[in-house]
């Protein structure tokens, strides 16, 4: 059996966990957007491509009047397969007209300025609304818009900023009136993926007259189907004439910096923070120790600790998990640590001092970084003590990254009442899926909170189904509880009512998480 097909379970609980994280923070999915997404994932599952190359790709595509490129947003493959694209009709004897659908077409004045030089990055950026209208980590985009520049390729925005089925119409007429005006030049645009589907933007365009070529990038189904079969995944694939698919990043990790930028914690946060440093190169990667090592030095410093020249640790990530063919991952609790590590999730492991972090981003990775100082394993047994010990944990943890990034957020009650109450109305199986296990969660956070608020001594049958449903759950429910604790203390410090030595002493010389549930002032609410 080949190793990507015994690798293929591991991968596959990886991804859906994954999935399972996204959803449990982005919620619900509106009915609008699971029927638009449902038609790309139908066709994707109905596809037979058969295996080709970039230049033959490029061979096709080349007499079509528009070439739609797909994006993945938060991921930078995909921005730099793009410019590879147009590099290569470039070199063919190809310029072409670019289509953005970051920039909104009201706003193409100000990036034809920027493009002509006659307005600062800043300033563009402030005129098309780019943080308000995209979001999205503005480095994976800047080197695109400095090619534009460099090389006075003309290039226009097309998004509308409407429902989805809005935009593929909006973008359908733009870039309608825009090949007219090129006069014979092709059209070639950046687009997501899910507008791509044969029938939603591609369709329109065609209804308009013109020939459309469709590159897709990265597709998760292509992909798992055919490492479920032992075969490589990546490369270049060919649906029909038209009609092209590259694989060059793994599902897993595409999903989680879709997962990362929504939690905050994407390459655009570490780099205001300016400890990540972005590779200018395609082989070139963010150095790993010395990334951690600058939140190690910055979190010694906001707790008052002693800069020691003998720290020493090891990073891993997502793209290296070879090392959980270590014999110490078949026996506890390595082998339940192994387990957490495929549920997606960072971890601290005092073997070897070893963080993994499934990306460098600042929440996870500042996370783990005070793990590491604090010295201390996930206590993964069962009881009490185990319990409360993963509550502070989490909370320690929690409340480092908080000092750190302020923007990172976690539910709180209020947060679990309403999730609750609305759960009732989910419309999809999946919501329900990827859901259900949060609905049970939040229920006990909630319950072992009146507990706690009400003075009485807590039963201790009730705890012991606690710690047996907390290590069932792989410790969701004392992660929940740490991070609600984690966030009020950090809400008592910002407010005044807690000092730096008492933020020191909550995650280094006690093991309390609940040590100011109620505030020294009073609690500054949920």
């Amino acid at each position: 059996m080949d190793t990507r097909e015994m690798q293929y379970p591991f991968y596959e609980r990886l991804l859906k966990a994954i999935k399972r994280q996204i959803r449990e923070v982005q919620g619900p999915e509106p009915p609008s957007i699971h029927r638009y997404y449902r038609a790309y994932a139908l066709e994707m599952e109905r596809s037979r491509p058969k295996a080709s190359t970039f230049e033959e790709a490029l061979s096709g595509v080349s007499e079509a009047d528009m070439i739609l490129v797909g994006d993945f947003h938060t991921l930078d493959q995909a921005q730099k397969q793009f410019m590879k694209i147009l590099q290569g009709l470039l070199f063919e004897g190809i310029r072409p007209v670019v289509c953005l659908e970051m920039v909104r077409a009201r706003h193409d004045a100000a990036l034809q300025r920027f493009l002509r030089g006659e307005a600062d990055e800043g300033t563009f950026l402030q005129e098309i609304r780019y943080f308000e209208h995209w979001g999205f980590d503005y480095s994976h985009y800047r080197p695109l818009l400095e090619m534009l520049r460099d090389q006075a390729i003309p290039a226009h925005g097309i998004d509308g900023g409407r429902r989805l089925e809005d935009r593929d119409r909006f973008m359908a007429k733009r870039m309608g009136r825009l090949w007219k005006r090129a006069k014979g030049a092709p059209l070639v645009a950046l687009i997501g993926d899910l507008h791509l589907c044969s029938t939603h933007l591609p369709s329109l365009l065609e209804a308009e007259g013109v020939s459309v070529a469709v590159i897709l990038q990265n597709s998760e189904t292509i992909q798992m189907r055919r490492m479920k079969r032992g075969m490589n995944p990546a490369g270049w694939w060919r649906f029909r004439r038209d009609r092209w698919l590259v694989n060059n990043t793994k599902p897993w990790v595409k999903m989680q910096t879709y997962l990362s930028w929504l939690e905050h914690g994407g390459e655009a946060l570490c780099s205001l923070y300016g400890f990540c440093r972005i590779g200018d190169g395609d082989g070139e990667e963010v150095d790993l120790t010395e990334t951690v090592f600058e939140y190690v030095k910055v979190l010694k410093d906001l707790f008052s600790l002693r800069l020691r020249s003998d720290d020493d640790f090891q990073v891993f990530t997502l793209n290296h998990l070879e090392f959980l063919e270590d014999p110490y991952f078949f026996r506890e609790p390595g082998a339940t640590y192994a387990n957490y590590i495929r549920e997606g999730r960072a971890l601290f492991m005092v073997w070897h001092n070893t963080l993994y972090i499934p990306m460098l981003d600042v929440n996870r990775t500042v996370q783990e970084a005070a793990h590491f100082l604090m010295g201390k394993n996930l206590n993964v047994d069962i009881g009490r003590a185990a319990f409360y010990d993963r509550i502070h944990y989490y909370a320690s943890g929690y409340l480092a990254s908080k000092l750190v990034n302020p923007l990172r957020r976690t539910d709180m009650p209020d947060d679990m009442v309403r999730f609750l109450r609305g759960f009732p109305r989910f419309r999809t199986e999946k919501d329900k899926e990827y859901l259900g296990s949060l609905h049970a969660i939040y229920g006990i956070v909630l319950e072992f909170l009146d507990h706690l608020e009400s003075g009485r001594e807590i039963p201790s049958a009730y705890l012991y189904d606690l710690t047996k449903f907390d290590r069932k759950a792989h410790f969701a429910l004392s992660e929940t509880l740490g991070r609600m604790m984690g966030e009020r203390t950090y809400r008592l410090y910002d407010a005044g009512q807690l000092s730096g030595w008492d933020l020191r002493s909550y995650v280094f010389l006690q093991n309390n998480a609940f040590l100011y549930l109620k505030g020294k002032a009073g609690e500054p609410g949920s």
